[in-house]
This record gives C-alpha cells, structure tokens and sequence, in this order.
C-alpha cells in the first residue's frame, strides 16, 4: 500500500475519532447531574494510630454517581477560591514575580480545568506559617486548602475531599554522611535532637513513634521547612521531622514510618465547594487517570536525598560482602534493545545496565554479567538461576516465586506500546517471545482482544514475521518499540503508546542470596537520583539504531529511488540508441536533457552521488553492449557458426566485468559507506589469480596491451578467505591498469607469498601500468567513495568512482594493506597484501583420508530445486544435469515443501532454494522443511540461490536453517562446489 493511502487512511480515521469525540461529549453535557455529598474522610487503618477507628470506611459513603459525570452542576463562571498556599519544596513553591508551581499547585490547575475557578492564593509571599493557615480554613477566611492529613480532631473543623491526591510517610532526616543514628537501633536514638514545624501532624506522629519504640527525644519546634533546614546547617538539632513528599538538599533518609493521606479541605460551611472539588476529582481520577503518576514524576523523583542509610545489621552485612570479596552475578536479557543488549563486543550494555551498574556502585557492591548471547540462554539463566540478580525482571510476584526469586521494588518504570503495520487497523495475531516477563498470556489475550499467541525467538524474528505479514501486533517497552521502528527498513511499522498500562522493572534476588540484600536494594533503588536516571536515558536515542542499509536509504529518500530508476532508463534508452538510428538517439538526448533539468534542483550533498550514477551508466553500458552484440551476432550466423565459441567467452568476459560493476555498487551503503561481511570458506588464493587472468586479458586485447604475470614462492595449503571478495578487490586493480594504460604498453603482475606465523600466510599482489598515472592532489582522496580525476580524454574511461575505496576496505578486512605509487603520464604501481589463516584441520582430514578414497561427485545426486523463474530454473538445471545429476522441479516453496515431506527420507541429496516466490517465500520453505519431524530434515542440505546479495539477506537465509547463501548470477563452478562440499558433509556427519 502506498504512502499516500496510508496518510489519507490515517486522516480518515482522525477525523472519525473528532466525531466520536463531539458526540460523547455532547452526551456527557446533558445528562443530568447525580446528587454528590462530601464527607470528612475518615482515618485510614494504620498499626502505628493510637486512635480506634479502624472499622470507618477509608473514603467514606459516597452516593453512587452515573457512568459518566455531570458537569451542569459545576460552575464555569469566574468565581474566585481563596487557597491557603504555604509554601514547602516540591508540593508547593513560589517564585518572584508570580511563578508557582509544584505537585498541589499543578492539582489545583487541573481542578480549574473542570471548575472555570480563578484563584487568590494566600501565603505564597507573606510569613504565615501552615498552623495559622489551618486557623483561618477553619474560621472561614480561606476556601480551600491541599496536602492536609486526615485526623479525627480536624474532621471536627474540615470537610475533607473523599479522594486523596497524595499519601507520604512521616520521615526523619539526617545531614548526609552522618553516621550517628542507624536505622531501626532506636537504642542509640535516646536523647536525639528533633526539628519539628509546629503545628503539623508530624508532631502527633513523632510522639506516637517514639513511645511505640521506647526512646526519648528533644523536640524543637519551628515555623517552616527552610527553618528547619536552616537549623540542621547551623548544628542546632540533630536531625528533622517532615512528609516524604518534601524537597530536602544534603539530607539522608533515617526512617520513614505512619504512611497517612492527604487531602484538600476546607470549612464545615462550604459544602457546595466541597462537591465541585469531588466531582473535579473524580474526572481526574477517570478522565485524567496518568495525571498523578505524571506529576509524581515532574516533582518528587530524586526528590533531593542523595545518600543511602542503611541500618547498623545492614552496614555489617556490606561490610562482611566486601572482607570476603563477594562478587555477585547478575543476568540481563541480550534481546531488549536500548533498555539491555549486547554491544560489538558481545558486553550487556543499555539503559538499565547502566542504572544497575550505577546503583551497585553507589552502595559499593562488586558484581560481573553472566554471559548469554541470546534470549533463549538468558531464559535458561533464569530458570536455572545461574544468575544472583536479574536486572531487568518485569515486577510479577507471580512469576517471581515461581521461578525462585525476591523481588526488590521498581527502579524503573516505563509505559507499554503497541507495534503494528501502518496500514493495520484490525488484527488477529499478537506476537509475544519467551521472557518478556511483560504479562503473561491471558492478560495479553485481554488487552489485545486476541486469542491468536504466536512465540517468537526474538525481537529481530518479531520483526521479519510482521513486516511480512498483516494483521500482525506486537506490545513492547516504548523504548523497544521505538527502536524496532527505526530498525526497520521499509518505513511499514509504527507504535502506538498504551496510556493505561505501565511496566515496572525491578531487580529479581536469587532467593540463594538472602533477604538483607533485598532491604539493601530496595533503598539504593529508592534513593536513585533522577538527575542520574535522565542522564542514562540520554545516551540511548531510539534515532541512533536507526537501519543506515542501501534498501532504508532509499524508502526514507524516495527522490533517490527516483533517481535510480530514472538512470536505469536512461541506461536501457542509451542501449537503444546505438542500435536504433539517429531519430531515437535525438529523442533519448532529449530525455537525458529534461532528466538534467529536473535533478538541478537537487540538494548539494546529493551531486557526488549523481555522478556516480552517471559514471555507472557508461561503464555498464560498455559490457552491455559487448553481450548485446555478440549473442545477436550468434543468433543471426546460425549455432554453427565457427567464432561462436569466441564469441561464448567474450560474453562471459563482459558478463564478469559488468557483475564486477554492480558488485561494487552493492557495497555501498545509502550513507556512502562500504558495508560487507566476509563469507569465508576454504579456497585456494592461487586459483583467484589463475582465473582472473582469462579476464583480465580480454581487457588487455581490446587496449592492445601485453601482459607480464611473474609469480614466485607460491604457498600452496588451503585457505580460508571470502573467494568472491578476493576476486572482487584484485579484478578492480587489474581493470584499472588496463583502462589507464596507453595502447599497447605493457602491464606487469607479480604474485608473491610467505607464511607469516604458523597458520597464516601472506599474498602479495603488485599490479604496475605504464599509463597516464595520477596527480599528487588527487592521491590524496582517491580513497574516497565517488571521487575520480577529471583529465580529458585520457579518463574517458573513469569508472564509477569506489572500485579503491572498496579495495581498500576489502583488503583492511582481510588483514591486508593497499599502496598506491603513482606519478602522472608515467604509470601507476597498486601493491596489495592479504592476510589467510591456513585450514589446518582440512590438512588433517587430507591425511587422515584414505589413498582409495575418491572425490565427491553429484553423479547420480537427486537436487530439489525451488524456482518461480523458469529462466532461471533453466540455467541451473542445464549446470546440475552436466554433472549427471538429477533436478526435481518445485514452482514455489509451498510445492517445495510438499514434495520433500512426502517423499521418504533420502530421497533428496540436497535443496536449493530461491528466496523470493508466491504463495510460499524460501525463507519460510525452509523453515517449515527444518521442522517438518522427518529423520534427515535437520541434516539435508539446503542452499539459497538469490538475487537478494546484501549482508542482512545472507543471515536472513542462515536463520531460516539454510547451510548457506549463492547469489545470483550463478557461477556455475561456485555451485557444484558447494553442493559438493555440504553432500559429503553431510554423508560423513
């Protein structure tokens, strides 16, 4: 479907979901109102109240209200409420000249939106402390007023709204570093200095504490939080009583103790405010339901208190941990990219590796990753619990005492996301991989509506199977989901965020460890400053995994897809041209003319890239018109003709030259970077350069150029090395000799080697030209991709401009170095080094086998072969059936499939397999054929034959189960030897 469908589906559908939304909230304006009454809110049950109330309702009788709320009875019109704002870090703060902000101001702004209040606030920027604020809500001089905890004595006073919009804990604050006091050893506690704000429940709640733990303390009592602060620097008190939700500098968490809600209130007269404060709350509650977490996040994460305070059995504990060098083992999933992956070298890396790293360290634990490369060791790890900690265990208790684990509170939280094809608005299959720990089956059938669960093995498995399959969907972390749409190359996929579920990542605690280091955990994880946290999540860009391929380039650029097509017509037009007449070559000229105009106004960065396509066109062209000519000179002189064998090999010299072209294309990557992984196998270097020489003297005989090859100290043990890369890099060097050299002038090849160590020799190639050379300025970019000198006529053959630089990567990856000597209408000399390892154990098997033993042939041999292209399916029968072997036929990997498993075991050598034909792909034939159950599924042998040549299709074919990957064209030497090869592997495993 295209891009222009999918955007004009996509505003279709917004404009629908525009009316739904008109519609209901028409519906939600008339209906009527329920009566609502507020209650003061009873006290909530807590162990650590001395008050007996512990069978009251928490949130008091509430009437019940319809489904959907009535707005008629709120006020819309500019009544003003006077708030009582004092002022505390974090809760509620104030800036000169009138900047508010904090958790209860941004509650009021949404209150506002549901109310149409204006606001008075008094105390944001006089000295009233919050005891004289309670004073005057209570004596009516104030409407309204937030972040006050419910007690039977108030409830007398207030009317309490009957959702809370916050709960903290009484906490105690230390100065940081103070090692005094210990968590929990209250013994050490007696006679301890306590700032306390006068007026406050903390004072009630400090009382009750101590008497229920038998210490004694000093109260001293101030007006507000800055006061206290004040008087911790000044050394007057040893520590401070405040709410967990307060903003403190510089300051350790002693202990935190009687959780209690709180809640706005106000006078026992305003009963009509009070209901518009609950039904307000009530939308925020339903409507609004992230807007709480969302505000939690803004103010109170990191909230400040930088240090950790363990108790004085916890500080032994770490202690004896570090005495006895315990290093802990921790586990995290190599398959969730960015928040935990596997780096180039194979290292855990991510968001929350480096949260995990970063909290051990602050508590000063050794620790060291399990190593697993793919999800299913990782899930293994975990069964087996070859780990201490799983760092990126999704909280499911469930699942925790399942597999044999503690779990420590979340670290972090992050919401969920739902991946489908662009053009999907229905589905029928969720995807899901072992180990996600995200939900478990029935939850994600309730979520996602469907009961169709497909298992997958991995995040890169989820991917292929969407991108070909509609109806498809997927939920993943939103930073996962936003990575796998940047990696897919095709622009298909999109994610959609789940606004009503979250997920919580938290450490999984071997239960083998013991349950202190829970506790430890639990307050390094709480303590973990947001500062740090934003700074990890900054160096993850779900941008930077973005899929840099040639096949992305162009669906993220479609003006170059453009420009590719319309250069391969103008090749095919300028083909037409020759053989046409000068009427055609005036109307192609005149195409070439318009097509110039039109890429004129193309970006600058773009016109290195266009004279690469330019050169390209006139180097094809050559080749082209070399086989055109040829084989219609064959098919007009008849098949006896006696120079059509000539003519045969000149072909195949064409042929050769033009696939060089395009393999050098190939190479480079849409950001003009070379990209290519070696596919090594056992060759021999010497056969390269034997073989090439054919070719590059067809080059030569068209020049009139004599060639000198001189080779000397020829290592002869077989090799490991990529032969089509090797071929690639040294027909390059050869061509440019020819195409540089004046006519009939002399091109010398040297061929050197030596062992360098004791499995690894070097070849050494020198190629020297007595041709136009090159200028010293331009030896110092003639490394650079699309780059060539501009000399007239003398570079009427310029090439396409990266044949070096693809030598040069070519060569640097096969340990090997290029050189280039060069003086201008002298010639040029391009010295060439490889570095191979010797195949040692194939010299092993060589002198193991037995003298009787004879080569292996495909005579006799039964291939299934799998083609849609009856040209194709054509060429390889012919190259099969002149080895004596036999070719079954399969149309499409469905018929494939069906003919291998109904044939008995045996039946079938070997399989080749193209990748791309309907009703079944070949990746997917092969797949089925390697589950199929049948005894020889897993050994046969099963080759890709593709026009698909890039990296990423090899491994697509690898992880399919084939053995390995031909491209085409075929070379028909390449073939039979590998057919050779995995036959006896094959019969001998």
């Amino acid at each position: 479907m295209s891009k222009s469908t999918d955007n004009l589906r996509s505003k279709l559908y917004n404009s629908i979901s525009l009316i739904m939304a008109a519609i209901i909230l028409t519906a939600v304006l008339v209906l009527p109102q329920s009566a609502i009454s507020s209650y003061a809110a009873p006290e909530q049950d807590n162990s650590n109240n001395t008050s007996d109330n512990s069978n009251s309702s928490f949130y008091g009788d509430v009437d019940e209200s319809p489904d959907i709320a009535d707005f008629s009875g709120i006020s819309s019109n500019n009544k003003t409420i006077k708030v009582g704002y004092y002022i505390i870090d974090g809760f509620q703060m104030f800036e000169e000249p009138d900047i508010y902000s904090g958790y209860g101001y941004d509650y009021l702004q949404k209150i506002r939106t549901y109310t149409g209040w204006d606001y008075e606030y008094i105390g944001d920027d006089e000295d009233i402390n919050f005891a004289e604020l309670y004073r005057m809500t209570v004596e009516g001089e104030i409407d309204l007023i937030g972040g006050i905890t419910w007690t039977e004595e108030r409830a007398q006073k207030l009317l309490f709204s009957n959702v809370p919009i916050d709960m903290e804990y009484t906490t105690i604050y230390v100065p940081n570093g103070d090692t005094k006091y210990y968590s929990g050893d209250y013994s050490r506690w007696n006679g301890i200095r306590l700032g306390i704000v006068k007026g406050t429940a903390y004072v009630d709640g400090m009382r009750d504490f101590s008497n229920a733990n038998y210490f004694t303390y000093k109260g001293i009592y101030y007006d507000s939080d800055e006061d206290l602060v004040n008087a911790l620097n000044a050394g007057e008190i040893d520590a401070f009583v405040s709410g967990s939700s307060h903003n403190f500098p510089n300051v350790s968490i002693l202990s935190q103790f009687n959780p209690s809600y709180l809640f706005f209130a106000t006078g026992l007269e305003n009963q009509e405010l009070m209901d518009d404060v609950n039904m307000a709350l009530s939308q925020i509650e339903t409507v609004d339901s992230g807007f709480k977490e969302s505000i939690m996040t803004k103010y109170y994460q990191g909230n400040g208190v930088s240090n950790i305070t363990f108790t004085s059995t916890e500080s032994l504990y770490l202690k004896t941990l570090a005495t006895n060098n315990r290093k802990f083992m921790l586990l995290a999933n190599p398959d969730n990219c960015p928040l935990s992956y596997l780096d180039e070298q194979g290292k855990p890396t991510g968001i929350l590796v480096d949260m995990t790293t970063a909290i051990l360290d602050s508590i000063g634990l050794s620790y060291e990753f399990y190593e697993v490369s793919d999800r299913k060791e990782y899930i293994d790890a975990i069964n087996w619990r070859k780990a201490d900690i799983v760092i990126d265990f999704v909280s499911d208790f469930g699942r925790s005492e399942k597999t044999g684990y503690f779990e420590c509170d979340s670290y972090y939280s992050t919401s969920l996301s739902l991946v489908h094809q662009k053009s999907d608005l229905e589905y029928n299959t969720v995807i899901k991989r072992e180990g996600d720990g995200i939900f478990r089956d029935n939850l994600l059938k309730d979520i996602s509506g469907l009961n169709d669960v497909l298992f997958l093995d991995s995040i890169n498995d989820t991917l292929d199977y969407m991108v070909d399959n509609l109806g498809t969907c997927t939920y993943l972390p939103t930073e996962v989901a936003d990575v796998l749409v940047y990696k897919e190359e095709t622009n298909k996929l999109q994610a959609d965020a789940v606004t009503y579920r979250n997920l919580y990542f938290c450490f999984a605690i071997n239960c083998d460890c013991g349950s202190y280091i829970v506790g430890i955990f639990n307050k390094a994880c709480n303590s973990f400053p947001a500062g740090e946290s934003a700074e990890i999540l900054s160096r993850y860009n779900a941008a930077d995994f973005k899929n840099t391929s040639f096949r992305a380039f162009i669906y993220d650029n479609p003006i170059y897809g453009f420009v590719i097509v319309a250069s391969g017509m103008v090749i095919f037009f300028l083909v037409v041209i020759i053989y046409g007449g000068k009427q055609n070559r005036l109307k192609v000229e005149k195409l070439n003319k318009q097509l110039s105009e039109a890429l004129e106004g193309e970006k600058k960065a773009a016109e290195a890239k266009k004279k690469f396509f330019d050169n390209i066109s006139h180097d094809m062209r050559t080749p082209l018109n070399g086989i055109l000519g040829l084989t219609r000179s064959i098919l007009k002189n008849g098949i006896e003709f006696q120079d059509n064998l000539d003519y045969l090999y000149k072909i195949e010299d064409s042929a050769s030259y033009l696939e060089l072209l395009i393999n050098d294309s190939l190479t480079m990557s849409n950001s003009g970077e070379i990209e290519f992984e070696l596919d090594l196998k056992e060759a021999d270097p010497g056969h390269v350069f034997d073989s090439l020489r054919n070719v590059a003297l067809a080059y030569a005989h068209e020049r009139d150029i004599r060639f000198v090859l001189r080779k000397k100290e020829i290592v002869n043990l077989p090799t490991i090395l990529d032969y089509s890369r090797l071929e690639q890099a040294v027909l390059n060097v050869i061509s440019n000799a020819v195409k540089f050299s004046y006519k009939n002038s002399t091109v010398e090849i040297d061929l050197t080697s030596r062992m360098v160590s004791d499995n690894r020799v070097e070849y050494t190639l020198s190629v020297q030209d007595h041709g136009i050379g090159m200028s010293k300025e331009f030896q110092n970019t003639m490394f650079d991709a699309y780059t060539q000198e501009d000399r007239g006529e003398l570079t009427d053959h310029a090439g396409i401009g990266i044949g070096l630089s693809v030598v040069k990567a070519i060569v640097e990856k096969m340990d090997g170095s290029i050189s280039v000597k060069s003086q201008e209408n002298i010639g040029t000399i391009v010295t060439l080094t490889f570095v191979f390892e010797i195949n040692t154990n194939s010299i092993i098997e060589e002198l193991l086998e037995s003298e009787e033993s004879e080569e292996e042939t495909l005579e006799g041999k039964n291939i299934l072969y799998c083609e849609d292209n009856e040209l194709n399916m054509d060429i390889v029968c012919a190259i099969l059936e002149s080895e004596n072997a036999t070719v079954e036929k399969a149309w499409n990997g469905q018929e494939g499939f069906e003919i291998y498993n109904n044939s008995s075991p045996g039946t079938f050598d070997a399989i080749l397999m193209d990748i791309r034909m309907p009703v079944m792909d070949g990746l997917t034939a092969a797949r089925e054929i390697r589950n199929s159950g049948k005894e020889d599924a897993k050994k046969i042998p099963i080759i890709a034959v593709s026009a698909n040549a890039f990296d990423d299709d090899k491994d697509a074919s690898k992880n399919a189960g084939m053995n390995t990957h031909l491209s085409k064209p075929v070379d028909p030497k390449i073939l039979i030897n590998e057919l050779k090869h995995y036959i006896s592997k094959q019969k001998h495993s």
